[in-house]
């Protein structure tokens, strides 16, 4: 059960060689988050300005897909236009959205301009409109909101679905429930994410600078600075998240990750999944020899990386690579037992859930901050690629906070 390295695939990516390019199309949002990296309010990027920022991302960064965040980018005017470009350029585009407002119309609108996706983030610490309705955010809540619009994208059609959640140590209990759901509607979803929660300590534990001067943070200054008393709300870690899952869902097990800039044991992208057929039968997963030859075909027949799937397809397919991944043999055998049984089991849809685990930037007890190596989130500030979970640093303070222990 214990993660392991030798294990994993490391992924092939890195700062030039990415499969995701990271567009900031606006700071305006319809909701409020617990943590949100976007507490500084500029407005809608120009049109313009973002045709040029796809350009730069698919000049420095050769990504398969295009990931369209905020604030809520489903508000920014020319989103559908912003599509089309993306589109008209030869990549796939992702919209991450926390879904409210959207209709299935306007689901069929996106589409028709060549979106390839949504993942929806919708947890118990946001502030909905439905949740003021339900009166609380209880577990029954989330699936049936989650429900609401995983079935609204299927009705609209052609686009692929993913769901997220923010975990810490009061809500990492709430992490089976997650996968259950999504299992129980693997038929409608293409994956889900689990990410630890981000968290600056403001103590007099630590002391930011920036270019050499002191900063002083508190927690209404940065969406995710963290008080003192909440300092344990940011002690879990994908390895916690994965244990967790593993002990619930014996099927499931990761394949891949990226490491960490500053701690090298961290886990800071773990991917994995489960194989299930369309009656919840769940047989394994596949293995580090399987993403490590979808890897490398899918970028020597596409010349890029790959991260998103541009629709939904059989996992069937996935069989083949059995010859050579071990893991995926063992998952191959216990469907073959399943189908010999009945051999009308062999025509059952056979679906894939990726499992996403990312963990959080954090600050090491030296005062260090463990970042992703090769960032597949980096995005455009002032010319620059940054780190899109720390952007507002650099638009507060004008670049990144340096931790420093305090004495």
């Amino acid at each position: 059960m214990e993660l392991d390295k030798r294990n994993l695939y490391n992924m092939p990516w890195s700062i030039n060689e990415s499969p995701l390019g990271w567009l900031e199309v606006t700071d305006i949002c319809n909701i409020n988050c617990r943590g949100c990296y976007r507490r500084n309010r500029t407005g809608h990027k120009p049109i313009n300005k973002l045709r040029e920022e796809v350009l730069f991302l698919k000049k420095w960064r050769n990504p398969d897909s295009i990931a369209i965040a905020g604030g809520e980018p489903t508000l920014h005017p020319d989103i559908l236009d912003l599509i089309k470009f993306i589109s008209e350029n030869g990549m796939k585009s992702l919209i991450i959205t926390n879904g409210n407002g959207l209709t299935e119309k306007r689901l069929t609108e996106l589409g028709a301009a060549g979106l390839t996706g949504l993942s929806f983030n919708i947890n118990a610490t946001q502030e909905r409109p439905e949740f003021k309705d339900a009166g609380i955010a209880s577990r029954e809540t989330l699936d049936k909101i989650r429900l609401k619009y995983a079935k609204m994208v299927a009705n609209a059609g052609g686009l692929t679905t993913g769901f997220k959640i923010v975990v810490d140590n009061q809500t990492i209990k709430d992490v089976p429930g997650f996968v259950q759901w999504a299992i129980n509607n693997s038929g409608l979803i293409n994956s889900i994410t689990l990410v630890t929660l981000r968290g600056l300590p403001v103590s007099g534990e630590f002391e930011y600078f920036t270019d050499g001067k002191k900063i002083d943070i508190n927690t209404k200054s940065l969406g995710y600075a963290i008080s003192a008393g909440e300092k344990d709300k940011i002690s879990v870690t994908s390895g916690d998240i994965y244990k967790v899952i593993k002990e619930h869902f014996p099927e499931y097990d990761a394949n891949s990750y990226l490491g960490g800039t500053a701690d090298h044991t961290s886990f800071k992208w773990l991917l994995g999944n489960i194989i299930l057929n369309s009656r919840l039968k769940m047989f394994g997963s596949y293995g580090k020899k399987s993403m490590e030859i979808i890897q490398t075909f899918y970028h020597l027949k596409y010349g890029s990386y790959l991260l998103h799937m541009k629709k939904r397809k059989s996992g069937r397919k996935i069989f083949f690579l059995a010859l050579f991944d071990k893991t995926l043999r063992k998952t191959f055998y216990k469907f073959l037992k399943y189908v010999f049984v009945n051999p009308f089991r062999l025509f059952y849809r056979i679906n894939i859930l990726n499992i996403a685990v990312l963990q959080a930037p954090d600050v090491l007890p030296d005062g260090s901050c463990d970042m992703c190596e090769s960032c597949p989130d980096l995005c455009i500030y002032e010319g620059k690629l940054v780190p899109s979970c720390r952007l507002d640093e650099y638009i507060q303070y004008g670049g990144l906070l340096r931790v420093y222990k305090s004495n």
